[in-house]
């Protein structure tokens, strides 16, 4: 009995509470979040293209690869890639210098995560 109610007192000597806070967020911050996510989704769709998937294929990049480094990406740096992106030619005709740097981004953001 006098070892339960020590085990339990130890217990609770443990467990630490947590205090939740709640606060408003800036429109701002939705925003950004929002942004974060839709050039998120913009260079996933980027690497899904079948041009950018030889290329890939090409350098031994696997895309499984590639799709968990677009997760693991900073919003500074997923921004960067969603820009380049949006400055290449439109129709999708991408040139094997447009799509090399973007790689090159890629794989050098991944090396340095």
């Amino acid at each position: 009995m006098v070892f339960s109610v020590v085990l339990m007192f130890a217990c609770l000597a443990l467990v630490q509470s947590s205090t939740s806070q709640a606060g408003m967020i800036s429109t701002q911050e939705v925003v950004a979040a929002q942004q974060a996510e839709v050039d998120r989704d913009k260079v996933r769709e980027f690497l899904n293209r079948a041009s950018v998937q030889e290329k890939m294929q090409a350098l031994g990049v696997q895309a499984t690869f590639a799709e968990d480094r677009v997760d693991a990406l900073t919003v500074q740096e997923v921004t960067l890639l969603a820009q380049r992106i949006d400055a290449l030619p439109a129709g999708g005709a991408l040139s094997t210098t447009d799509i090399m740097i973007i790689l090159l981004i890629a794989i050098l953001i991944a090396i340095a995560v």
